[in-house]
């Protein structure tokens, strides 16, 4: 999927230090944009599964333009299963242990 690959290209331009030293985010309407993402990534999963990697990409996209949240890790997870039930198992991995 294209959004996959995206936000493939826009993680591979950062360590994974980088990534995890991304400041925090502090404003607080972002930190709600982020819940209600999750949550609606959490809802997706079980009623329209094809469309997950979209909002997957959005939290990241969000996550590293705005800061970390605590909503933040849930996005790497869900690329990381993406990647990995695409075959990709190291670079799943990689994701998810962040």
């Amino acid at each position: 999927e294209a959004c996959v690959q995206e936000t493939i290209t826009l993680l591979t331009t950062r360590t994974d230090e980088e990534i995890l030293n991304t400041r925090q985010m502090a404003d607080p309407i972002m930190i709600m944009a982020m819940k209600f993402l999750t949550k609606l990534e959490f809802g997706m999963t079980q009623t329209k599964p094809r469309s997950v990697p979209l909002v997957t990409q959005k939290i990241i996209e969000l996550s590293l333009a705005k800061g970390m949240s605590p909503m933040s890790p849930i996005g790497f997870v869900h690329l990381g299963a993406l990647l990995s039930k695409r075959g990709d198992i190291n670079s799943g991995y990689r994701y998810v242990k962040l």
